[in-house]
């Protein structure tokens, strides 16, 4: 048993339209939410839009009528071809007209076994989404909303990989600018005083919850490395790099990663109950025991329940 991080919804402070499904398992119990970042591009305050033809785009959008977007966009690109704003609205086009949610049981990417819902993406559809975004980026590399959106798509489609990379490519370009970052229509994060590395390891964290730690396994670790790099001490990625050495067996690299995160926040259960199962997992039940006696001494009646229980499961051990 292992919990993965909280998840965050990866933008701003401010009210925006997004798409929530309930979480699908305890992994990481704290967490209780995931992310589908279909529309958080496109609809953001509508007090913020400069034309009536983006509110236009935005309520058909969330009302289904794509064919109706799709001539506002035509009209649209006349007057601003190369509007970062109008490239997520055609993305958000191609990618929900004809998205569907399917029911499935079986395991899901946390382990669990259960009914689960799972959005089914055209593929050319897909393409096409994804195309319009990297336009966009090739002239306004520092829009973080359009990274966002290409990045969360390809890993809800599980396009693993590429999805991975669209990270990579996202941590290469933020070491080139760590304070100038912008967000839908051109929102500065320094006018409006949002913290760009909140924001970021907030949407590293949701993303990292979407990787099935059984498949692609040497993308994600190249990918927990890069994130490292950047964020080397956040106890989060530090879990996350802990589980997919448990995924493989490899406990002895999972303690040893906890450990190194305990030392940095010695207050998270996460991480004191993580270590306490690795060490059950491979009958340590001496060191097991000690941890889940500082699990079940811990403020969070969470962390004491999953203390106590793991006491008394050991308590003949």
């Amino acid at each position: 048993m292992h919990f993965k991080s909280d998840v965050g919804s990866g933008q701003p402070p401010f009210k925006c339209v997004v798409m929530w499904t309930p979480s699908l398992g305890a992994w990481r119990k704290k967490m209780n939410k995931k992310l589908i970042l279909i529309i958080l591009i496109l609809l953001s305050l509508n007090k913020i839009f400069a034309f009536d033809k983006q509110n236009e785009v935005i309520e058909n959008l969330q009302n289904g009528n794509y064919e109706t977007v799709k001539l506002l966009l035509q009209e649209w690109e006349k007057e601003s071809k190369n509007n970062p704003d109008l490239m997520t609205g055609w993305f958000n086009y191609y990618l929900n007209r004809n998205l569907e949610y399917v029911n499935f049981e079986g395991y899901m990417g946390n382990g669990q076994y259960g009914i689960y819902s799972k959005a089914i993406y055209d593929e050319q559809d897909l393409k096409a989404a994804i195309s319009y975004l990297d336009k966009a980026l090739k002239k306004y590399p520092y829009r973080m909303d359009i990274h966002f959106g290409k990045i969360n798509s390809l890993l809800k489609a599980e396009h693993y990989s590429e999805g991975i990379n669209a990270i990579i490519d996202f941590l290469e370009i933020y070491d080139k600018n760590k304070i100038d970052w912008y967000w839908s229509y051109n929102q500065n994060f320094n006018d409006n005083k949002w913290n760009i590395d909140e924001v970021i390891t907030d949407a590293l964290n949701s993303y990292c919850h979407l990787f099935d730690y059984t498949i692609e396994r040497e993308s994600i670790k190249k990918c927990l490395d890069e994130i490292l790099k950047r964020f080397p001490k956040n106890v989060i990625f530090l879990n996350y790099l802990a589980n997919y050495y448990a995924t493989e067996k490899n406990y002895t690299k999972s303690i040893e990663t906890l450990l190194e995160a305990y030392k940095y926040d010695k207050n998270d259960y996460i991480i004191v109950a993580n270590l306490a199962f690795d060490y059950e997992d491979i009958e340590n039940y001496k060191e097991a025991k000690k941890w889940f006696k500082i699990l079940a001494s811990m403020e969070s009646e969470e962390a004491k329940m999953y203390g106590n229980e793991g006491l008394e499961r050991l308590k003949n051990k």
